[in-house]
Protein backbone atom coordinates (compact mmCIF):
# COMPACT_ATOMS: atom_id res chain seq x y z
CA UNK A 1 0.00 0.00 0.00
CA UNK A 2 2.67 2.74 0.89
CA UNK A 3 4.11 1.83 -2.55
CA UNK A 4 0.98 2.57 -4.24
CA UNK A 5 0.58 5.72 -2.27
CA UNK A 6 4.39 6.99 -3.47
CA UNK A 7 3.29 6.13 -6.94
CA UNK A 8 0.00 8.16 -6.84
CA UNK A 9 2.01 10.95 -5.44
CA UNK A 10 4.96 10.82 -8.19
CA UNK A 11 2.79 10.63 -10.95
CA UNK A 12 0.62 13.65 -9.42
CA UNK A 13 3.83 15.48 -9.00
CA UNK A 14 5.44 14.55 -12.41
CA UNK A 15 2.24 15.95 -14.39
CA UNK A 16 2.20 19.33 -12.69
CA UNK A 17 5.42 19.89 -13.20
CA UNK A 18 5.07 19.22 -16.83
CA UNK A 19 2.21 21.69 -16.94
CA UNK A 20 3.90 24.24 -14.85
CA UNK A 21 4.04 26.75 -17.10
CA UNK A 22 0.14 27.14 -17.84
CA UNK A 23 -1.01 26.30 -14.39
CA UNK A 24 -2.34 28.39 -11.34
CA UNK A 25 -1.90 27.75 -7.35
CA UNK A 26 -3.07 28.24 -4.01
CA UNK A 27 -1.61 27.77 -0.61
CA UNK A 28 -3.49 27.72 2.90
CA UNK A 29 -3.48 26.57 6.50
CA UNK A 30 -5.87 24.20 7.98
CA UNK A 31 -7.17 26.18 11.12
CA UNK A 32 -9.91 23.60 12.11
CA UNK A 33 -6.84 21.19 13.09
CA UNK A 34 -4.84 23.26 15.28
CA UNK A 35 -6.97 22.24 18.81
CA UNK A 36 -5.93 18.59 17.93
CA UNK A 37 -2.20 20.16 17.85
CA UNK A 38 -1.97 19.56 14.25
CA UNK A 39 -0.62 21.63 11.31
CA UNK A 40 -2.06 21.01 7.96
CA UNK A 41 -0.51 23.18 4.82
CA UNK A 42 -3.25 23.00 2.09
CA UNK A 43 -2.47 23.20 -1.74
CA UNK A 44 -3.81 23.32 -5.19
CA UNK A 45 -3.14 23.33 -8.50
CA UNK A 46 -4.98 23.49 -11.91
CA UNK A 47 -4.84 25.58 -15.49
CA UNK A 48 -8.14 27.06 -13.98
CA UNK A 49 -8.78 27.17 -10.31
CA UNK A 50 -12.21 28.41 -10.34
CA UNK A 51 -13.26 24.93 -11.74
CA UNK A 52 -11.58 21.97 -10.72
CA UNK A 53 -7.60 21.64 -8.76
CA UNK A 54 -5.22 18.67 -7.74
CA UNK A 55 -4.65 18.66 -4.20
CA UNK A 56 -1.76 18.45 -1.82
CA UNK A 57 -1.77 18.96 2.19
CA UNK A 58 0.68 17.51 4.28
CA UNK A 59 1.30 18.06 7.38
CA UNK A 60 2.23 17.20 11.18
CA UNK A 61 0.26 15.83 14.62
CA UNK A 62 2.25 16.65 18.19
CA UNK A 63 1.14 14.87 21.45
CA UNK A 64 -2.90 14.96 20.61
CA UNK A 65 -4.36 13.25 24.31
CA UNK A 66 -7.55 12.88 23.12
CA UNK A 67 -9.19 9.21 23.93
CA UNK A 68 -13.38 8.39 24.76
CA UNK A 69 -14.56 5.06 25.70
CA UNK A 70 -17.19 3.91 23.38
CA UNK A 71 -21.06 4.01 24.57
CA UNK A 72 -22.08 1.85 26.81
CA UNK A 73 -18.60 0.41 27.66
CA UNK A 74 -17.77 -1.53 30.59
CA UNK A 75 -14.72 -3.22 31.47
CA UNK A 76 -12.69 -3.23 34.91
CA UNK A 77 -10.11 -1.37 32.66
CA UNK A 78 -9.44 2.22 31.26
CA UNK A 79 -7.02 3.98 29.06
CA UNK A 80 -5.38 6.84 29.89
CA UNK A 81 -2.39 9.69 29.51
CA UNK A 82 -3.12 8.73 25.72
CA UNK A 83 -0.11 10.72 23.36
CA UNK A 84 -0.77 10.17 19.58
CA UNK A 85 2.32 11.83 17.10
CA UNK A 86 2.82 11.35 13.19
CA UNK A 87 3.27 12.84 10.20
CA UNK A 88 0.56 12.99 7.30
CA UNK A 89 -0.03 13.66 3.11
CA UNK A 90 -3.08 13.81 1.36
CA UNK A 91 -3.31 14.03 -2.90
CA UNK A 92 -6.21 13.73 -4.67
CA UNK A 93 -8.96 15.99 -7.54
CA UNK A 94 -11.76 18.66 -6.23
CA UNK A 95 -14.26 20.22 -9.12
CA UNK A 96 -16.91 23.04 -7.99
CA UNK A 97 -20.11 22.11 -8.26
CA UNK A 98 -21.51 25.82 -8.85
CA UNK A 99 -18.23 27.71 -10.28
CA UNK A 100 -18.56 25.01 -12.90
CA UNK A 101 -21.12 27.09 -14.42
CA UNK A 102 -20.48 30.31 -12.64
CA UNK A 103 -16.53 30.64 -12.53
CA UNK A 104 -16.57 33.80 -10.96
CA UNK A 105 -19.19 33.22 -8.22
CA UNK A 106 -18.14 34.78 -5.05
CA UNK A 107 -19.44 31.32 -2.93
CA UNK A 108 -18.55 28.10 -4.68
CA UNK A 109 -19.17 24.28 -3.56
CA UNK A 110 -15.98 22.04 -3.99
CA UNK A 111 -16.16 18.48 -3.60
CA UNK A 112 -13.16 15.82 -3.49
CA UNK A 113 -11.69 12.48 -3.34
CA UNK A 114 -8.74 12.20 -1.94
CA UNK A 115 -5.97 9.28 -0.50
CA UNK A 116 -4.68 10.08 2.90
CA UNK A 117 -1.59 8.15 4.26
CA UNK A 118 -1.11 8.42 8.02
CA UNK A 119 1.86 7.19 10.02
CA UNK A 120 0.91 6.93 13.69
CA UNK A 121 3.42 6.98 16.79
CA UNK A 122 0.74 6.37 20.16
CA UNK A 123 1.59 5.47 23.35
CA UNK A 124 -1.21 4.92 26.32
CA UNK A 125 -1.20 3.57 30.15
CA UNK A 126 -3.58 0.69 30.30
CA UNK A 127 -5.20 0.40 33.72
CA UNK A 128 -6.72 -2.74 35.02
CA UNK A 129 -8.03 -4.28 38.36
CA UNK A 130 -7.73 -8.50 37.86
CA UNK A 131 -7.46 -9.16 42.24
CA UNK A 132 -9.18 -5.96 42.71
CA UNK A 133 -5.43 -3.79 42.80
CA UNK A 134 -4.89 -1.45 40.52
CA UNK A 135 -2.46 -2.45 37.96
CA UNK A 136 -0.64 0.12 35.17
CA UNK A 137 1.05 -1.14 32.25
CA UNK A 138 2.24 1.41 29.15
CA UNK A 139 1.64 0.24 25.89
CA UNK A 140 2.87 1.74 22.61
CA UNK A 141 1.58 1.59 18.87
CA UNK A 142 3.73 2.60 15.66
CA UNK A 143 2.76 1.97 11.57
CA UNK A 144 0.91 3.81 8.90
CA UNK A 145 -2.66 3.61 7.53
CA UNK A 146 -3.80 4.20 4.25
CA UNK A 147 -7.45 5.06 3.28
CA UNK A 148 -9.78 7.54 1.09
CA UNK A 149 -11.21 10.44 1.86
CA UNK A 150 -14.33 12.64 0.71
CA UNK A 151 -14.41 16.25 1.37
CA UNK A 152 -17.03 18.62 0.87
CA UNK A 153 -16.66 22.61 1.62
CA UNK A 154 -18.36 26.44 0.80
CA UNK A 155 -15.36 28.34 -0.46
CA UNK A 156 -15.70 31.83 0.03
CA UNK A 157 -13.76 34.31 -2.14
CA UNK A 158 -12.64 37.52 -0.54
CA UNK A 159 -10.46 38.91 -2.75
CA UNK A 160 -8.85 37.92 -5.72
CA UNK A 161 -5.74 36.21 -3.82
CA UNK A 162 -7.67 35.46 -0.47
CA UNK A 163 -10.26 32.66 0.17
CA UNK A 164 -11.73 30.42 2.79
CA UNK A 165 -13.01 26.81 3.15
CA UNK A 166 -15.65 25.66 5.06
CA UNK A 167 -16.50 22.00 5.40
CA UNK A 168 -15.89 18.24 6.24
CA UNK A 169 -13.78 15.49 5.51
CA UNK A 170 -14.78 11.74 5.96
CA UNK A 171 -12.04 9.15 6.13
CA UNK A 172 -12.82 5.57 5.06
CA UNK A 173 -9.61 3.00 6.19
CA UNK A 174 -9.26 0.63 3.53
CA UNK A 175 -7.22 -1.39 6.09
CA UNK A 176 -8.06 -1.04 9.59
CA UNK A 177 -5.40 -1.01 12.36
CA UNK A 178 -4.86 -4.06 14.42
CA UNK A 179 -2.59 -2.26 17.03
CA UNK A 180 -4.83 -0.46 18.67
CA UNK A 181 -3.95 0.14 22.51
CA UNK A 182 -7.16 -0.99 24.22
CA UNK A 183 -10.52 -2.01 22.32
CA UNK A 184 -11.29 -1.20 18.62
CA UNK A 185 -14.09 0.59 19.06
CA UNK A 186 -12.46 2.94 21.93
CA UNK A 187 -11.33 6.16 19.80
CA UNK A 188 -8.84 8.09 19.76
CA UNK A 189 -7.01 10.36 17.18
CA UNK A 190 -5.66 9.55 14.16
CA UNK A 191 -3.05 12.36 12.01
CA UNK A 192 -4.68 13.82 9.19
CA UNK A 193 -7.69 12.01 9.80
CA UNK A 194 -9.25 13.22 12.84
CA UNK A 195 -11.43 11.45 15.67
CA UNK A 196 -12.05 7.93 14.69
CA UNK A 197 -11.66 4.55 16.01
CA UNK A 198 -10.95 0.44 14.42
CA UNK A 199 -14.41 -0.95 14.93
CA UNK A 200 -16.54 1.28 12.24
CA UNK A 201 -13.92 4.20 11.47
CA UNK A 202 -16.45 6.38 12.99
CA UNK A 203 -16.80 8.91 13.01
CA UNK A 204 -13.72 9.41 10.93
CA UNK A 205 -14.41 13.11 9.97
CA UNK A 206 -12.38 15.95 10.14
CA UNK A 207 -13.27 19.77 10.03
CA UNK A 208 -11.89 22.45 7.20
CA UNK A 209 -11.70 25.49 8.04
CA UNK A 210 -8.83 26.72 5.18
CA UNK A 211 -7.68 29.89 4.88
CA UNK A 212 -6.32 30.26 1.27
CA UNK A 213 -3.84 32.56 -0.66
CA UNK A 214 -3.79 32.41 -4.94
CA UNK A 215 -0.46 32.48 -6.16
CA UNK A 216 0.34 34.07 -9.44
CA UNK A 217 0.06 31.78 -12.62
CA UNK A 218 2.72 29.71 -12.99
Amino acid sequence: MKRFFLSAIIVMVGYVTASAQCWQGQIGTNLATLPGRSIELATAWSPDLNRWALTINAGYTYRNHFSAAPSGYMCDCGLDKVNTSGAFLKVGYRTDVLRSIRPQAKIGIPIGLILIGSQYQQEGVIQSFPDGNSRYITESARGFVIGAGLTAAMNIRFSERWNLDLGLQKFVGFKRRTDYLLLRDYMTHQPGVGLTNWKSFWPGMQGIVTVNYRLRGL
